[in-house]
C-alpha cells in the first residue's frame, strides 16, 4: 500500500532497520568514536589489528564480495561473459606496461580509478534508493550533482592541502597540485568560502526534498541520509581532520561495509526469486557465513603475497600464518608481473561493478528483486 507521501516501506533501500543497521550505524559508530577524543586518533597510526579488520577485512575482502555477482554464478557469469573474460586480460597487460614505464603513473591511475569508482558507488545507492521510491531527479539540484558536489569538492581540497598526512595507495599519487603555489595564505580563505558553499549547496539540496514532501512528492528518507553521511564522512575524512587512520578506517566503512551488504542482499533475494521459496533463517545464515569467509580467505591470500613479495609492512600478522618463502622482490620484470597480477582484483572490480548493478537487460534479476521487495 502506497499513500501521496510513498510508503515507509519504499523511503528504504533494504528495509529501515537493515539500512540503519548496515548502511548508517558502521560508520556514524566510527565517527562517534574519532570525534569523542579528535586530538588523539588524528596523531595515532593505524595499528595493526585496525589495518586487520578494517583494510585487509573490510576494503580488500569487499572487492572480492563481486565474486558472488559474477565469476561464482553461473547465470551471472554467462551474462556477462565477455566483459568478465576480457577485463582481466586486458587490465594485466595494461598493468604490466605501465608498471614497467613508471610505478609512479601506475598508482596515480590507480588512484583516480579508486576515487571514481568509490564515487560511482555513492551514486549507484542513491539510484537504487529512487528507484525503490520510484522517484526521478533532475535540475539544478539533481541528486547526482549532489553526490558529486558532496564527494569531489573534498577531493579537489585535497590536491590543494600541503599538509596533507594520508594518501590513496602511496605517497604522492595524486597530482600534487598545491607545489603550483608559494603563498597558501590565499587558497586558505578561498576554502573557507567553498566550505560554506559546499555545506550551503547540500542544505538547499535537503530543504528541497522536504519541500517535495510538502507537495505530496514522494521522498526518501533513505536516501537523505545516504547523501549526508556521504557529505559528512568525505568532508569531516579529508578537509576536517588530517590523519591517515582517521580518513583510511571512516572511507573502507562506509564504502566496503554497504557494498558487502548489497552483495548478500542480492545474493539471497535472487535465490529467493528464482525458487519462489523464501529462504529460511538457517539458510541465511549459512550464505552470509560463506560470504564473508570466502572474501575473508581471499583478502587474506592477496594481502599475504602483497606483503611478502611488495612491501613486508605487516610480516608480524603474515608470518604466524605461513612463513614468508620467497624474498622481497626488488625492481625488475619480476616486481611488474607480480604487481600486474595482485593489482587485478581490484582493477577487475572497479570495472566490472560499472556494469553488474545497471537496470538492464544483461542483470534482469536486478529490477524484479527490488520491485518484489517494495511490492510485497
Amino acid at each position: 500500500m502506497t499513500g501521496p507521501l510513498n510508503s515507509k516501506r519504499n523511503s528504504w533501500l533494504f528495509s529501515r532497520n537493515l539500512d540503519l543497521l548496515v548502511l548508517f550505524l558502521p560508520v556514524w559508530t566510527v565517527w562517534m568514536i574519532f570525534l569523542s577524543n579528535s586530538t588523539y586518533f588524528e596523531n595515532l597510526s593505524i595499528p595493526p589489528w585496525a589495518w586487520l579488520i578494517f583494510i585487509l577485512g573490510i576494503d580488500v575482502g569487499h572487492v572480492w564480495s563481486s565474486l558472488f555477482r559474477t565469476y561464482l554464478s553461473k547465470d551471472e557469469f554467462n551474462a556477462h561473459k565477455k566483459l568478465l573474460i576480457l577485463t582481466p586480460i586486458i587490465v594485466f597487460i595494461v598493468s604490466l606496461v605501465l608498471v614497467n614505464v613508471s610505478i609512479t603513473w601506475f598508482w596515480r591511475i590507480m588512484a583516480y580509478l579508486a576515487v571514481f569508482h568509490f564515487i560511482k558507488q555513492q551514486y549507484g545507492f542513491v539510484a537504487l534508493y529512487n528507484f525503490k521510491a520510484k522517484q526521478k531527479s533532475s535540475g539544478w539540484f539533481s541528486d547526482k550533482l549532489i553526490i558529486y558536489v558532496a564527494t569531489l569538492y573534498p577531493v579537489i581540497y585535497w590536491h590543494f592541502n600541503s599538509t596533507s598526512n594520508f594518501n590513496w595507495f602511496v605517497e604522492n599519487d595524486f597530482f600534487p597540485i598545491h607545489t603550483f603555489f608559494g603563498s597558501s595564505g590565499e587558497l586558505d580563505t578561498i576554502f573557507t568560502l567553498l566550505n560554506v558553499a559546499y555545506w550551503g549547496i547540500i542544505a538547499i539540496w535537503v530543504i528541497n526534498q522536504f519541500r517535495k514532501r510538502a507537495e505530496n512528492t514522494p521522498i526518501s528518507t533513505g536516501k537523505i541520509l545516504w547523501v549526508l553521511t556521504t557529505a559528512l564522512n568525505w568532508w569531516f575524512g579529508i578537509v576536517y581532520f588530517n590523519s591517515d587512520l582517521i580518513f583510511s578506517i571512516s572511507n573502507v566503512v562506509a564504502h566496503g561495509i554497504p557494498y558487502i551488504a548489497l552483495v548478500y542482499y542480492y545474493d539471497v533475494n535472487k535465490t529467493a526469486l528464482v525458487s519462489s521459496i523464501r529462504p529460511k533463517t538457517l539458510y541465511l545464515v549459512k550464505r552470509l557465513f560463506i560470504i564473508l569467509g570466502v572474501i575473508l580467505i581471499a583478502a587474506i591470500v592477496e594481502e599475504y603475497f602483497w606483503d611478502m613479495l611488495v612491501y613486508r609492512d605487516h610480516p608480524m600478522i603474515f608470518e604466524r600464518i605461513f612463513p614468508y618463502r620467497w624474498d622481497q622482490l626488488e625492481q625488475g620484470w619480476r616486481i611488474a608481473l607480480v604487481i600486474a597480477v595482485l593489482a587485478l582484483p581490484q582493477q577487475v572490480h572497479y570495472i566490472i561493478d560499472r556494469f553488474i548493478w545497471k537496470m538492464n537487460a544483461k542483470n534482469p534479476h536486478l529490477k524484479s528483486i527490488f520491485t518484489r521487495n517494495h511490492e510485497s
